[in-house]
């Protein structure tokens, strides 16, 4: 089962014909699941592994927006609505649309238990005195350990208060609160299907897109949870449904991207996106990044662009469009040398992509298992470079000899 409610068993169609005439061009078959999909997701995995484990190495110096106005968490909400999209299509045509609903509702209610899980386990082990829990109970604004927000109850409150927050979601993790998120995303997901199914398209695009416009305004938390504050629902929903309308009409969409006589699109798309990466470079307070003096911007015109236009909570409508700008460039990219990207990292990237939700759980025990050590130092670059490399070895390997996986939901 994979962590946008696919099971990794999956087959859905894929983009591309027969008709490949490049020998490194991803090959078209009709019978199995799109890797270029597994591949973006893995590498998405790789970054939320880097960025909720904050040391300063050689892996965090590109992650922290570098190369572009964005983070992890838009890429694997738009991915994962994307490919809930190209397998509920065929799910629905072939099972119909009360099958598929319930299982949507199944996988959501599955979410919702994993997060509560968490919550609550992240609490009890915070009970045990030689055990530091403080890296994930505690939101740390740009490594600034003196300004942490206290996530969790204050010693001393009431299990039954504890309980009762976790189960609203209103306590946990932050470097698992986007899955608090997707419980809501993946609840509401049959009604998208609905209107994709009946033709409804663009009814349902405007609608996502008029919700999205007043929540600019008004900032509705309309769950009460804690995630709202960094992921509101009526903000955030229309990446993941305008992600579902790309993957329920691939082939048009996807089919376009890729087409070589569309090369227009990506060049323009590839001239926006490096826009976007002088810009992200010019941030006067990036994290994890030793050049800033080479910035071209005045520091206080790149704090009013990023406020109006790049704000990740309120999914600025540039950090919109610097991820779909770089989505296109990377897509095409997978799509025309697909043999030698993928001999590069593929063996790496894509058993990750394939078990999003393992990784992501796993990660928040890895998280506290290195800062219970005294390995972790924002000043030693070469040990903090290990420490990411180690962590991300182990978890590659865990997924490659499913560790646990019969316990642990993928």
């Amino acid at each position: 089962m994979a962590f946008n409610g696919v099971s990794i068993n999956e087959r859905p169609r894929l983009l591309i014909n027969n008709k490949n005439t490049s020998r490194n061009k991803y090959p078209g078959n009709s019978g199995g699941r799109d890797l270029r999909l597994d591949f973006l997701r893995g590498l998405i995995m790789l970054v939320v592994i880097v960025v909720h484990m904050e040391y300063y190495s050689f892996f965090s110096m590109f992650v922290w927006e570098r190369i572009g106005l964005i983070s992890s968490a838009e890429g694997f909400v738009g991915l994962s609505g994307i490919v809930l999209g190209i397998v509920y299509k065929n799910r629905l045509l072939r099972d119909g649309f009360k099958s598929s609903a319930i299982k949507l509702w199944k996988r959501s209610f599955q979410l919702y238990r994993i997060n509560v899980f968490i919550v609550l386990s992240i609490a009890l082990l915070g009970l045990l005195p030689f055990i530091n829990v403080f890296e994930v109970t505690h939101w740390i604004p740009n490594t600034q350990r003196s300004r942490a927000f206290l996530l969790y109850p204050a010693d001393g409150t009431p299990w039954v208060e504890i309980f009762k927050q976790a189960f609203l979601l209103k306590i946990g993790p932050h470097q698992f609160q986007v899955i608090g998120l997707y419980v809501g995303l993946i609840a509401t997901a049959p009604f998208v299907l609905y209107f994709l199914h009946r033709k409804k398209t663009i009814w349902l695009m405007v609608i996502s897109f008029i919700i999205y416009g007043i929540n600019q305004k008004y900032q509705f938390r309309i769950t009460g949870a804690r995630f709202e504050w960094g992921f509101p629902t009526l903000t955030w929903q229309l990446i993941f449904i305008n992600g579902m309308v790309v993957g329920y009409h691939q082939e048009k969409i996807l089919g376009y991207i890729t087409e070589r006589k569309n090369k227009i699109l990506v060049i323009i798309a590839s001239c926006f996106s490096l826009a976007f990466l002088f810009l992200a470079l010019n941030n006067p307070n990036a994290v994890y990044w030793p050049l800033r003096d080479l910035a071209g911007l005045d520091g206080e015109l790149f704090r009013q662009i990023y406020l109006n236009w790049f704000q990740k909570p309120t999914l600025g409508l540039g950090r919109i469009f610097n991820n779909i700008t770089l989505f296109i460039v990377f897509y095409y990219a997978l799509t025309h040398y697909w043999f030698p990207i993928n001999k590069a990292l593929g063996w790496l990237v894509i058993p990750l992509g394939q078990a999003s939700l393992y990784v992501f759980i796993v990660h928040i025990y890895f998280i506290l298992l290195f800062s219970n050590t005294p390995l972790g130092s924002y000043d030693s670059f070469i040990l903090n470079t290990a420490i990411h490399a180690t962590a991300i070895t182990l978890i590659w390997l865990m997924v490659k000899h499913k560790v646990l996986f019969q316990l642990i939901p993928r």
